[in-house]
């Protein structure tokens, strides 16, 4: 294998790295088109279809568990590639002009759009409901600060990526220059270590080693995006990623190899993916109630101000070997599908091609103007009844995809858009371009289009014939509040769960009830027997109100009969969990919670019960809030707490 770099390499287009790199973003078409059309068991702000189907949620899962570091290994090296060509003033240059002044752009007209059409919390439940448009406006375009509750909304959308790639290039700009000293060249030579991860077949098994302990420290093994309250140790793992791609450009003679061994790394990875799927849910679902006080962000959102990050031990180390089973497992299945998708590119698609140039161009925009169109095309289909789920994800995506590459043929492809969004616009008069007239590419994919969706519309069907028997628009309604009437056509909510033994009333109480549009709690509880089902983690509807915050939920599963002192798998009652998220930093959320586990004692919490580390309430609210019980314990209940 070739050890040196070809001096002609300087000046050699990656037409497959450029396709990786476009993938990665177009995949966020694919991805914000399934998302929509899960199984009910996913709780989320864009749930409101009932039937969803496992096929989109494997793909969203096969997506998302190595897209956007694939995406940040790329800019590293084509970062580095201008450097190396054009100078680092060259580099700075261009990323003003294509990355932040599109990002700045994308706040101030794409975020607020997007918003308005969808609302804060999703299109179902949005605080935004009775406001005018001018309070709309207000609202999003000053990010909550001007609201008479003081709060910022972090709403980056999915422009947080770019935010992530602004704070890489600063730092690259910054740091670069310290590289031509030969004590920092010692310190950051890391190519023994990449020619031993790429030249071995099972070398990735140490990426996955190293980059561990950062994914391990997440807050949730699903990595979800985020905002511009960046959590630390979700920017340093993409950075790790970033820095990798910088370095690979130094020893780009290993594409060779990831070639090589590609269809090896993929055939390993695709078994993984679709077992790892559950078992990374149940982890972030099973975690102690602790989780839910611990971040690792600078800013409260709560009150506008900054906060040290509070990492709590048990919100992070729990579940034993099985989370580092799981963690390591999607840590070496990102590297591996990484240079699966690497290799195979190289492989295949080194040669210029026109149409993979045509999707490479188009990439950029597509990504950035992409999610106002798909949430609402799928906002609408959710509301389509007699199709089923998968059927109607694919149409979405085709619709969505003729309107947005239709837009960018249009719109940016021969304008001064492209130069933002290419590098540089095209010619119309160019030959080459007759290949990418629509009327072209519409008439050459449509019969391909139409049979795909009939095997899809079959596929689809059997999958809805087995959900419905599981009556998951019950959960979904529980949770959302779509649509009153399905709940009305119900006689009795007994025996419906999800995977994880959740109930309908388990549903409700996770939607946060100044966001629904009627009272789910109320209408489903005049429908059950018991109140006190548990689910997989031990937790019942009224643990899981407390956790929510949900006053008027509590009040309610009260009144029916709910038990109290119920505990979870880790021996916390409703009480313990109340006065652990009494220890949540930002004050108004810790006097909320103190007033619900007050309201807990009034109504017999047993302040003896103790958990897993024997504490009990009163314990776990020092700890947690430093705060004590004092007069908020009536007598009868002072005499069942443990002395201190």
């Amino acid at each position: 294998m070739q050890k040196t770099i070809d001096k002609n390499s300087r000046s050699q287009r990656y037409h497959d790295l450029d396709f990786v790199r476009a993938t990665a973003m177009l995949l966020g078409l694919l991805l914000h088109v399934c998302i929509f059309f899960m199984p009910s068991h996913k709780y989320f702000w864009g749930s409101g279809e009932y039937f969803g189907d496992v096929l989109d949620l494997q793909f969203l899962n096969f997506i998302h568990l190595f897209r956007m570091q694939l995406f940040f290994f790329m800019a590293g090296f084509f970062a580095e590639l201008v450097i190396d060509r054009k100078g680092l003033h060259h580099l700075v240059k261009d990323r003003l002009k294509r990355i932040v002044l599109p990002f700045i752009i994308g706040l101030v007209l794409l975020m607020p759009l997007h918003i308005l059409l969808v609302g804060k919390g999703g299109y179902y439940a949005t605080t935004m409901d009775g406001l005018t448009l001018l309070e709309k406006l207000k609202s999003i375009l000053f990010f909550g600060v001007l609201d008479p509750d003081v709060s910022l909304h972090d709403g980056l959308i999915h422009l947080w990526f770019i935010f992530y790639l602004i704070i890489f290039y600063g730092v690259h700009v910054c740091v670069r220059p310290l590289i031509r000293f030969p004590m920092i060249q010692k310190l950051c030579n890391c190519q023994p270590l990449i020619d031993f991860c790429v030249s071995h077949r099972w070398g990735f098994l140490l990426l996955g080693v190293l980059t561990f302990p950062l994914q391990y420290l997440l807050k949730s093994a699903f990595l979800p995006p985020t905002g511009f309250n960046v959590p630390i140790v979700d920017l340093a793992l993409y950075f790790v990623f970033y820095l990798f791609g910088v370095a690979f450009y130094r020893q780009r003679y290993l594409l060779a190899k990831l070639g090589e061994n590609a269809w090896y790394y993929f055939a390993f990875s695709v078994p993984f993916f679709i077992l790892i799927d559950e078992p990374t849910e149940r982890l972030d679902l099973s975690a102690s109630v602790v989780s839910n006080i611990t971040t690792w962000t600078f800013i409260d959102l709560g009150s506008a101000s900054f906060a040290s990050p509070a990492v709590w031990y048990e919100g992070i180390f729990h579940n034993g070997y099985h989370k580092v089973l799981i963690i390591l497992s999607r840590s070496m299945l990102c590297w591996s599908m990484c240079f699966a998708f690497i290799g195979l590119t190289h492989r295949y698609l080194s040669q210029p091609r026109k149409s993979i140039r045509y999707l490479a161009d188009s990439a950029y925009w597509v990504y950035w103007v992409h999610l106002p169109i798909t949430f609402k095309l799928s906002y609408m289909a959710q509301s389509v009844e007699g199709l089923n789920s998968l059927t109607k994800s694919y149409v979405v995506l085709v619709f969505s995809s003729l309107i947005i590459f239709a837009s960018y043929h249009w719109g940016v492809r021969y304008t001064w858009l492209g130069d933002y969004f290419m590098g540089s616009r095209k010619s119309r008069s160019d030959p080459n371009e007759y290949h990418f007239k629509l009327p072209v590419f519409v008439e050459k994919v449509m019969l391909p289009a139409v049979l795909v969706g009939l095997l899809i519309f079959c596929f689809g069907s059997l999958l809805q014939y087995n959900r419905e028997f599981q009556r998951p628009q019950v959960l979904v309604e529980a949770y959302v509040a779509r649509q009153k009437s399905t709940l009305d056509a119900v006689d009795s909510i007994d025996g419906i769960s999800d995977r994880y033994g959740n109930t309908p009333l388990h549903a409700a109480a996770k939607m946060p009830e100044g966001m629904r549009r009627y009272n789910t709690m109320a209408v489903l509880l005049s429908k059950c027997s018991n109140p006190n089902l548990q689910n997989d983690f031990g937790r019942t509807a009224l643990f899981t109100a407390v956790e929510s915050g949900n006053t008027g939920d509590i009040e309610h599963l009260l009144q029916a009969g709910a038990g109290i002192n119920i505990s979870d798998r880790y021996g916390h009652t409703p009480a313990h969990a109340a006065a652990i998220l009494t220890g949540n930093r930002n004050q108004q959320v810790s006097d909320k919670y103190f007033e619900i586990l007050q309201k807990l004692i009034q109504n017999g919490a047993d302040l003896s019960a103790t958990d897993y580390r024997d504490r009990t309430v009163q314990d776990c609210l020092e700890a947690f809030s430093q705060r004590k019980l004092g007069a908020a314990i009536p007598a009868l209940a002072l005499e069942s707490v443990s002395p201190m």
